[in-house]
């Protein structure tokens, strides 16, 4: 299991498990049956959000996309920037991420993007929608093995 889906299953069960816990506690001190209720509720939900989180990683429903930032660009008055991703087969990759994205250019990242239902046009554009979480790869070089050999 790729690290930062765990990463962020452990974050989902955790704050759902939360809201329970200080719902419940906060509706039993203050005797309210109806915000113990909706405290429970959001649990459930939470529950199935990271089931349904947990099978898509398990089922490996996810694609994986490994490149090097070449370009981010602000879209003004939007809180999305656009982000070219160029893999190692040179092909381009198109992302809008959220305005406050921690992608740079010159850094290589691996993302992990939702498998897509819709048919495959060739044009590579993905939105915030579709991914799942990314990490940042430390590029080795053929000098850096050479001298890491000697």
């Amino acid at each position: 299991m790729p690290k930062p889906l765990f990463t962020k299953l452990i974050v989902q069960a955790a704050v759902g498990f939360f809201f329970v816990l200080v719902g419940c506690v906060y509706g039993i001190h203050s005797k309210d049956d109806i915000f113990i209720t909706l405290s429970l509720l959001i649990g459930l939900c939470s529950l199935i959000r990271t089931c349904s989180f947990y099978r898509l990683i398990h089922n490996e429903a996810y694609r994986v996309l490994s490149g090097t930032c070449i370009r981010q660009t602000s879209m003004p008055f939007k809180k999305e920037s656009q982000i070219v991703l160029v893999d190692e087969t040179q092909r381009e990759y198109r992302l809008t991420l959220d305005k406050y994205s921690e992608l740079l250019p010159g850094h290589h990242y691996r993302l992990y993007l939702r498998q897509s239902t819709i048919p495959d046009t060739g044009y590579k554009n993905y939105s915030s929608v579709d991914l799942l979480g990314y990490e940042e790869l430390s590029v080795i070089t053929q000098n850096d093995k050479n001298a890491s050999a000697n």
